[in-house]
């Protein structure tokens, strides 16, 4: 949780200059202006991207990977937040994000609106999928929609389980509490453009033949739009979506950035 503001008067705080920000929006903010400047650079590191053996490296591995350069860069430079690979989920303990961006480990202390952040606390969450979905196994149901929706051939069922990305998200699974959040694709065949009409037509059969499960409605926010800024030349893609979620939940904005792993 936040430190309260008792926490400045512990020892361990004095001396400590604080980083202040008027709101999370702010952070928020310079973490995705920090994503956008960072991915391409982070993407030439990947391993195999040279030789194409990328795509025997899995969601877990290239994410874990992944998350490794974005924290290098972070600390090259000095910027109030760094990033944690499979960290638990502050509202659902049982479940982990893929990433969450969380205060730098140099700034004890990050002050944002009234309250004092530590490593401890979630700035901003990272979801990542494969884009195409490898082939599921035995027992794993229909994979091939899940950056959008899990197991597409249970999807009449009313106990289906939200294993989709952008599902994840709507349900209240992932990012509960911000407004704001992200998700990565690594992209291993296919143009990024044909891969965005193809997640925008899985998302308009969502509008037009509802999941019973679902709680939150699929609409045309839910569609990606694209973002202006990197060029196709830097093998990173940008979208962006706002996205009801179910219950009382304000709508979520999430900002898509898809890498491309295959050339």
């Amino acid at each position: 949780m936040p430190l309260s503001e008792d926490a400045l008067l512990q020892p361990a705080c004095l001396g400590v200059a604080a980083e202040s920000f008027e709101n999370l929006d702010q952070v928020q903010d310079q973490i995705e202006i920090f994503l956008s400047e960072v991915l391409p650079e982070c993407r030439r590191h990947l391993k195999g991207l040279s030789d194409g053996t990328i795509k025997k490296r899995n969601e877990k591995d290239l994410a874990s990977s992944l998350c490794k350069w974005l924290g290098r860069y972070a600390c090259e430079r000095e910027v109030v937040f760094t990033f944690a690979n499979e960290e638990p989920d502050k509202a659902r303990k049982s479940r982990t994000n893929d990433m969450a961006v969380i205060p730098s480990v140099g700034v004890a202390l990050l002050q944002i609106g009234p309250q004092f952040f530590d490593p401890d606390d979630h700035l901003y969450i990272i979801e990542a999928k494969l884009l195409p979905t490898p082939k599921a196994r035995a027992g794993e149901g229909d994979r091939s929609r899940e950056y959008v929706v899990g197991n597409w051939a249970g999807r009449e069922s009313p106990t289906k389980s939200s294993t989709g990305g952008m599902e994840r998200f709507k349900e209240g699974w992932h990012g509960q509490g911000f407004l704001r959040s992200a998700m990565i694709a690594f992209v291993m065949a296919g143009t990024a453009a044909a891969r965005h009409s193809e997640v925008n037509y899985w998302i308009d059969d969502l509008i037009s033949h509802p999941i019973p499960s679902h709680k939150a409605a699929w609409a045309a926010d839910d569609r990606l739009v694209s973002v202006a800024g990197l060029s196709e030349s830097s093998g990173v893609s940008e979208f962006t979506s706002r996205n009801s979620r179910s219950g009382d939940n304000s709508p979520i904005r999430l900002r898509h950035f898809w890498i491309n792993c295959f050339s």
